[in-house]
């Protein structure tokens, strides 16, 4: 508004303001301070050098967070550090059904769970290979885990090729491997499950590591990996 009433020649009502209140005046005679441009660009140098620190994991801040995350982790035990058997403890696992097996996965092993995709078989491939699928653009080959596990297999049982498309898919993290999934007929939930400590009896194959109470079988997740890597 100064600019405005100056130009227009007012410069006699600009001072009877300033006269009427020191406060704008004060103002005024501030604004006419020259700034220090070298020291607002040293300020600005120092504010961006602090957060290039910090984004990159070092400086106070973040030697802050890392200490308080050390005594989190001291702090808390982690899952896979537990012993089976200890009191109210578990593993995360998936607890799905096949045919006649209930079965337990270690959750960390698993990626996607889909309802059973299209199936492509494959001519000459071992019993327990049902043929290919393709979950989230991958093409990956689909396991029966009841064949896998000596077990009568979902289509054995219905005794019709249809019986492979029902079910759900459930893909592995291989890792380097070769993409593979499961194919199992129901899921039921997650839950942390408490394997006991006893192996399971040879008779039931390489791949369980152990039977619970409830006749769950809990996989031995690397065995599993091994024979569907290859």
């Amino acid at each position: 508004m100064d600019e405005t009433l100056a130009g227009a020649g007012a410069a006699p009502l600009i001072a009877a303001l300033d006269s009427a209140s020191p406060d704008r005046a004060a103002v005024r005679a501030s604004a006419r301070v020259s700034i220090d441009w070298e020291a607002v660009r040293e300020k600005l140098a120092r504010r961006t050098a602090d957060l290039e620190a910090t984004f990159a994991g070092r400086g106070p801040w973040a030697d802050a967070v890392l200490a308080r995350r050390a005594e989190e982790l001291a702090a808390t035990p982690q899952t896979g550090d537990l012993i089976d058997g200890e009191a109210g403890i578990g593993t995360p696992m998936l607890v799905a059904r096949g045919v006649e097996t209930l079965y337990g996965l270690e959750l960390r092993h698993l990626g996607h769970i889909v309802p059973m995709p299209r199936l492509a078989r494959v001519p000459g491939a071992p019993p327990a290979v049902l043929g290919v699928i393709a979950v989230a653009g991958r093409v990956m080959r689909l396991f029966d885990l009841d064949r896998l596990c000596s077990g009568p297999s979902l289509r054995g049982a219905a005794g019709s090729a249809e019986a492979d498309q029902t079910g759900y898919a459930i893909v592995l993290r291989t890792g380097a491997g070769r993409p593979a999934a499961l194919r199992l007929r129901e899921v039921e939930r997650v839950a942390d499950i408490r394997a006991p400590g006893a192996a399971a009896p040879a008779e039931a194959g390489p791949l369980i590591r152990a039977i619970t109470a409830e006749r769950m079988a809990i996989l031995d997740m690397t065995a599993l990996l091994d024979a569907v890597k290859t």
